[in-house]
């Protein structure tokens, strides 16, 4: 049976996979804002937002790489709807089921440039990173790329310096922003970014994973 909102139109419709779609819709069956499809439903999913595409698409990580999914992202790619990827933690859970309460915007990202992304991510706490001088809140960390929030406007392709800082030292990398996006802290705008590495160094970055990642 589909999830349907109570109220208004969704603003915000999710995709994913038999494991989570009950857990999911028992997570935000309180908010009218967010509808929740099963993948085998993603076709009854596509014609409601085709016939009103909402503002945002999340599709469960794993979705995405099901010709279901391939479907949805190419015949929205058309429409202005901000396409994203579910973010699992360290266990492959959506954050939005490991971590009550953050929303749909923290627990996900664009698709472009991170959605099929095969490295595992490992989320952080209260880990510092350095992005162009600028000290930044590092939110995950993969061998190919991590997702930052930090102080200072940053643009896609931009290129950036990147100092992983732990008690072994500093660690330089060179990368690339990938995707950005503007969020209202609590006395000013932060900047939420993904990072794309050049080059990484994987061994040196792996240990840095699991020796902070969260467990």
């Amino acid at each position: 049976m589909l999830h349907a909102p109570n109220t208004a139109y969704p603003s915000a419709f999710i995709v994913a996979s038999a494991a989570f779609a009950d857990a999911l819709r028992k997570r935000l069956g309180d908010d009218p804002t967010i509808v929740v499809y099963a993948e085998s439903e993603s076709l009854d999913a596509l014609r409601m937002i085709l016939a009103q595409p909402p503002k945002v698409l999340a599709l469960d990580a794993s979705v995405v790489r099901t010709s279901r999914g391939a479907l949805l992202v190419s015949r929205l790619k058309e429409h202005a709807v901000d396409l994203r990827v579910l973010t699992n933690d360290e266990s492959n859970v959506p954050l939005l089921l490991s971590q009550p309460g953050v929303p749909l915007q923290a627990a996900s990202e664009p698709l472009e440039g991170c959605g099929t992304r095969s490295a595992r991510r490992f989320p952080m706490t209260n880990k510092v990173v350095v992005v162009d001088g600028e000290r930044s809140q590092l939110v995950n960390l993969s061998t190919s790329g991590a997702q930052v929030v930090l102080p200072a406007r940053v643009q896609p392709r931009q290129t950036i310096r990147f100092i992983l800082v732990d008690e072994a030292g500093e660690t330089r990398f060179r990368g690339q922003i990938a995707w950005s996006s503007a969020e209202l802290g609590a006395s000013a705008v932060r900047y939420r970014a993904g990072i794309a590495f050049t080059d990484p160094d994987t061994q040196i970055l792996e240990v840095f994973c699991h020796r902070h990642g969260r467990k």
